[in-house]
């Protein structure tokens, strides 16, 4: 019975604890610091609420197989003071976050060797401590390695659909380009669709084409025709849709700008790339957040 502990039950953290639930052979915690004794999660129109064993303090817990990183990335500091306690010689962490440093910021506090990067697309929203909306399937992207097939074989439930890659330098890069867009939500205050104006498809196609050119440097295959069906797709959003960038801005939680628009900056001042778009994306938010 494999035992896992997820760290950061938001939105994504919660919505794969329920599906890691449906394995009965799971053995699943959740630490938080909010107690809760339930998890719901409406997904199709029906409702699940399971009872969860939820920990807030570390001392109370014990090593488990996996741990679940599903935290903010500026979150990893405070989210590593779980791991003493959590892991063992063989526990392994799969890493569910935004960007594309997911090793570089976990090697500091993890065996590299026991990391699995995962990209996620989650369609999914906290309502609550304990209580998620999923509005689709899952799809994660992780390495063809080892350690990340036996991350996949935890979930049975089929709307998590695994895709193991050799290639997930480049997948990370992909969905960064559509996080780094994304940014002109927040930028303006707007929902998703705000793509459907010109201007904001040229801001948007701009922070695109540095990402593109930022994430060829770091060694990712990147083709330019993902510009249009970007810009498309978020246009064509549902009335009032948010990314968690937007989300966070509106609720006046911290962001994740660096991990999505700074990266893209400090990477391309090593290559040589300029990316004023993104630089000065990541300053503006960086400033909306200091002063909500």
């Amino acid at each position: 019975m494999p035992s896992i502990a997820i760290i950061g039950p938001g939105a994504i953290g919660g919505t794969l604890a329920s599906l890691l639930l449906e394995n009965s052979d799971n053995k699943v915690s959740i630490c938080a610091r909010t107690p809760f004794e339930q998890l719901q999660v409406t997904a199709a129109g029906q409702t699940t609420t399971r009872d969860v064993t939820v920990h807030t303090d570390s001392t109370a817990t014990s090593p488990v197989d996996w741990i679940l990183l599903a935290t903010k990335t500026y979150q990893v500091p405070q989210a590593a003071n779980w791991f003493p306690c959590l892991s063992g010689p063989h526990t392994r962490i799969a890493v569910v976050q935004n960007g594309v440093e997911h090793l570089a910021n976990l090697t500091p506090y993890f065996p590299s060797e026991r990391i699995v990067p995962v990209i996620i697309d989650c369609p999914a929203e906290r309502r609550s401590h304990g209580q998620i909306v999923r509005h689709g399937d899952v799809r994660i992207d992780i390495p063809d390695t080892e350690n990340a097939v036996a991350f996949a074989k935890l979930f049975t439930d089929p709307a998590v659909k695994a895709n193991l890659t050799t290639d997930w330098t480049s997948a990370a890069w992909r969905k960064l380009c559509i996080n780094a867009a994304g940014a002109i939500s927040a930028l303006v205050n707007q929902p998703a669709n705000v793509a459907a104006t010109p201007q904001a498809a040229a801001i948007m196609e701009a922070l695109i084409r540095e990402t593109i050119a930022v994430g060829r440097a770091e060694g990712a295959t990147l083709d330019e025709s993902i510009i249009p069906t970007i810009i498309a797709n978020a246009a064509a959003a549902p009335a009032g849709s948010m990314n968690s960038l937007h989300a966070d801005l509106v609720a006046r939680r911290p962001m994740e700008w660096d991990s999505r628009n700074g990266v893209i900056a400090r990477l391309g001042q090593i290559h040589g790339i300029p990316t004023p778009y993104n630089q000065m994306a990541a300053q503006i938010l960086s400033l909306l957040e200091s002063n909500p």
